[in-house]
């Protein structure tokens, strides 16, 4: 039995795919962060860590960095998915 028995054939995507879903993604990504910033400053009174500051603690800009980088990737594959999902119906 061969993979594509297993898996089945593959769908179709649409090339413009390939030219929107990156710039989507990248719009939604910099408007979570944003979302993301102004979430922290509201909660806890003072603005997000800035991890370049060799004053902000290690721990803090960490937390601050896996927070951000997860919530970007997560809709980064979000955006994607969604995106291959309507070429498909295309």
């Amino acid at each position: 039995m061969s993979a594509t028995e297993i898996e089945g054939p593959k769908p179709q995507i649409n090339p413009m795919v390939h030219v929107i879903a990156p710039l989507v993604a990248y719009g939604a990504t910099v408007l979570v962060r944003k979302v993301l910033q102004t979430g922290y400053r509201q909660i806890t009174g003072t603005d997000a860590p800035d991890t370049h500051d060799p004053q902000v603690k290690f721990a803090r800009a960490l937390a601050w960095t896996v927070i951000t980088a997860s919530t970007s990737a997560v809709v980064e594959v979000a955006v994607y998915r969604y995106a291959n999902k309507r070429s498909q119906h295309l």
